[in-house]
């Protein structure tokens, strides 16, 4: 039985590198919403959800305006610089 996919179509690859204890606080968050039954377990959505906890807390930065500049890119109108991919 496979899981089910729930990135986003748009969602890109990333990698980046954890240190042994960074890898244990994920292992925990994953572990915890298992048991509460979350839906969201995977890395990519506990990263996710803590960057965007981390804009709107600590960065002052409402997930909407977020959503706005995202919509702004799609449509064109953005002052967003996109760069060719290689």
């Amino acid at each position: 039985m496979s899981r089910t996919k729930r990135l986003r179509p748009d969602a890109e690859q990333v990698g980046f590198y954890l240190t042994p204890e960074e890898q244990l606080v994920l292992q925990i968050i994953r572990v915890r919403r298992k048991k509460r039954g979350d839906d969201r377990i995977s890395q990519s959505e506990i990263v996710s959800d803590a960057l965007l906890i981390l804009l709107e807390k600590v960065e002052g930065v409402a997930k909407e305006k977020i959503e706005d500049l995202v919509s702004d890119r799609r449509a064109g109108g953005s002052k967003l610089k996109q760069f060719p991919q290689k």
